[in-house]
């Protein structure tokens, strides 16, 4: 069917109509993108508009144009709009190459660094936590990396978060039965005690993981951390709050600390140029172990 589109009391059909259509488009996911950093090419196109249409159906507006203008009168939409299309971001294992590269890549790193210099602590910080699984997910993911070399080390993650609800939740350490598959198999036998309709993460797994209420912008900064996992939190910010949280976690990471940022974050030049690259498509970054 052509698309039909209506303009100044005419009509465009056809190749013209769609060509517009998919301007407005572009130009709306541009200014998403340079406004909270969210950079949708990961997403399928046809998951972007369904997304898209149920915002316009909530706030009766009919089109691209016009609801870019409504973002421009009603920055806080900015944030309805991201929760739409980042729907289920709090799960296990969410984007599972992230944590193979955790267990295969920068746990031995650390370790390594660690050991030549007799040091047994590792600090992780699980920024934007919610309910915990992210937590989670990364203890099981040292256990089952390290097996009985864990006891080698001292693993300390915090999660921290502002709902105080969601950092109950994490502190309980009880989901819904829904969300096992969400876990590989093999973690499910080893960490999990199961029930009939929820499962409760172990004690061994549970007690690598602290949850503390934090405001990024206003509570005392963390200091010493070896790796920084705060992904699909940017997006909730403007460019100048981006950039005040980056100078947070700069100063909390210890050199040659890893900085996971969400897959769909966009960040500006200054991380490229304070940090070094691990993985573009993970966007995982390095503080230099020799600062310049």
């Amino acid at each position: 069917m052509a698309r039909i589109l209506t303009y100044n009391g005419g009509v465009m059909e056809g190749r013209q109509a769609d060509a517009v259509y998919r301007g407005n488009l572009t130009r709306l996911l541009d200014k998403v993108r340079d406004a909270r950093g969210l950079d949708m090419a990961q997403y399928r196109p046809r998951y972007v508009e369904r997304r898209l249409a149920a915002r316009l159906h909530a706030l009766n507006l009919h089109t691209y144009r016009q609801y870019a203008t409504y973002l421009d009168e009603h920055p806080e939409e900015y944030a309805k709009l991201l929760d739409t299309l980042t729907i289920n971001v709090t799960q296990f294992f969410r984007d599972a190459t992230v944590f193979e590269l955790f267990r295969k890549e920068i746990l031995p790193t650390l370790l390594t660094e660690k050991a030549a210099r007799h040091q047994r602590m590792i600090r992780v910080w699980s920024a934007g936590c919610a309910t915990g699984q992210e937590p989670y997910s990364l203890a099981m993911s040292f256990l089952s990396a390290m097996g009985p070399l864990s006891t080698d080390f001292l693993l300390t993650i915090l999660g921290t978060d502002l709902d105080r609800n969601a950092l109950a939740v994490a502190r309980r350490a009880e989901y819904d039965i829904s969300m096992i598959d969400q876990i590989p198999r093999a973690d499910q036998q080893r960490y999990l005690d199961v029930k009939a309709d929820h499962f409760k993460i172990k004690p061994e797994v549970a007690r690598l993981c602290k949850f503390d209420y934090l405001n990024l912008f206003e509570d005392k900064p963390i200091h010493v951390v070896d790796v920084i996992f705060c992904r699909n939190v940017f997006i909730y910010f403007n460019r100048e709050e981006q950039e005040r949280v980056l100078g947070v976690f700069w100063s909390a990471l210890a050199r040659g600390g890893y900085l996971v940022l969400g897959r769909s974050e966009r960040i500006g030049p200054q991380v490229e140029h304070d940090y070094e690259l691990v993985s573009g498509r993970e966007r995982i970054y390095r503080k230099p172990l020799k600062l310049l």
